[in-house]
């Protein structure tokens, strides 16, 4: 996508130019050409007058674009000689057209250091015209807007060149100079392919949100230009910094946008539906992930949360154990004290003579009063059938201890069995 977009800035820089710049020599004689060069040797020509060294040196720049396709080698040769004649007559637009050409034609084999010294010869040629020299063959100087329209083009070009060799600070540089131009002009379309190369640019250097800018703004461009590839290509920029940012379900809305225009038009545009089609795979796959990343996020705040309840039923039922184990101790405790004793007996007994040290244990006729409170609530769920197991969940105790209290209830009825237990119990009308 980036070496078709650039390409595509390329051409449309030039076809702004091209009523100035270019006129197309596919429907030319190139032999009537040839023959008009032939017949002047450079030798020759040096003798010749003004008109005729003008003329031979604008013929050369016919063929320089009448060969570029079907004979680079011939091309280039033509661009020069049409350099050399125009420069050497004091003209200033020929020379920069050839020298941009030759430029051009460096950058296509990757001798990026010859390019280099021709579009800043071209550029040179350019300064000069805008500061009002005049060439032989236009003595009231050349038009702004001619000007521009060729600085616009070779700004382009230069960004083109500075983004091959990852200077991607001079190529946005290069761009925004062009853009400017274009935006002057109302240039919409190139306008939108110029921000979207400026997106790719920032995409490629990991500036996601300046990059979002630079496709936004093509965007725009391209509503004004009402031109629909250049209306899909920025959604399809867009989707992609979304993508980038992890915002799948904004990336498919526009990558889905994109590819409306892509699959109707996959004769002409099928690279473009093959990257947006690739581009959703990957916004699918990565919002997968998301949705598995937040259902296990779920499961294991559900599993957080199960653990914290576990924990604080754990604890209450060992804070309850604790409780009953306590009673258990402060019930066998008191028990052993005299204090407690004395209680258990009437004033009468208290008041008899008995050896210093001992007292006389009484049990109460009422069961009731004998029953401690756990006690109480464990009679009726051992009546229920409960186990023992099931007493001590109910009541957040230990086993051992329902067991204790059991054995106590036995020796309290001096039961046998809990059937013979609970069957005293009844009868004290304790259940």
């Amino acid at each position: 996508m980036k070496r078709l977009s650039l390409s595509l800035l390329l051409l449309l820089l030039g076809s702004f130019a091209s009523k100035a710049q270019y006129s197309d020599h596919r429907d030319r004689n190139i032999d009537s050409l040839e023959n008009v060069v032939a017949t002047w040797t450079p030798e020759r020509l040096s003798a010749a007058p003004y008109e005729t060294k003008a003329a031979v040196g604008l013929a050369f720049n016919h063929l320089m674009y009448a060969y570029e396709r079907i004979n680079p080698e011939r091309s280039m040769y033509c661009a020069r000689r049409s350099f050399a004649i125009t420069d050497e007559l004091g003209s200033l637009y020929r020379p920069y057209l050839a020298a941009k050409f030759i430029g051009t034609t460096h950058y296509q084999k990757g001798q990026y250091d010859s390019t280099i010294v021709y579009y800043k010869t071209a550029l040179s040629y350019l300064d000069r015209m805008a500061a009002g020299e005049a060439g032989p063959d236009t003595p009231e100087g050349y038009p702004q807007k001619t000007i521009d329209d060729a600085r616009s083009s070779l700004y382009g070009n230069m960004g083109n060149l500075y983004y091959s060799l990852d200077s991607l600070s001079l190529a946005l540089d290069y761009f925004a100079k062009a853009g400017e131009i274009f935006e002057q002009y109302d240039w919409k379309e190139s306008s939108a392919v110029l921000w979207y190369n400026m997106g790719e640019i920032s995409l490629e250097s990991g500036d996601y949100e300046q990059a979002r800018q630079y496709y936004e703004k093509s965007l725009r461009f391209g509503l004004d230009a009402g031109d629909s590839l250049w209306i899909a290509t920025p959604k399809l920029g867009i989707g992609t910094v979304y993508m980038k940012q992890g915002k799948t379900t904004k990336a498919l809305e526009y990558l889905q946008q994109a590819d409306e225009y892509f699959s109707k038009h996959e004769d002409q545009e099928f690279t473009d539906r093959i990257l947006t089609l690739d581009v959703m795979g990957q916004a699918l796959s990565a919002q997968k992930r998301q949705l598995k990343s937040i259902i296990g996020a779920g499961i294991l705040i559900i599993l957080l949360l199960a653990a914290l309840v576990a924990i604080l039923l754990r604890e209450r039922r060992l804070r309850k154990e604790k409780e009953g184990a306590d009673a258990v101790i402060n019930e066998a405790i008191g028990e052993l004290i005299p204090e407690h004793i004395e209680a258990t007996l009437s004033e009468e007994e208290q008041s008899e003579q008995v050896p210093s040290g001992t007292k006389k244990i009484v049990i109460v006729e009422d069961e009731k009063s004998i029953l401690s409170d756990r006690e109480t609530d464990i009679l009726p769920l051992i009546a229920q059938g409960l186990t023992s197991q099931q007493i001590a969940d109910k009541l957040f105790l230990s086993l051992p201890t329902i067991k204790w209290y059991r054995r106590r209830l036995l020796m309290k009825f001096d039961a046998k069995n809990t059937a013979e237990m609970l069957a005293k119990a009844k009868e004290a009308g304790m259940l």
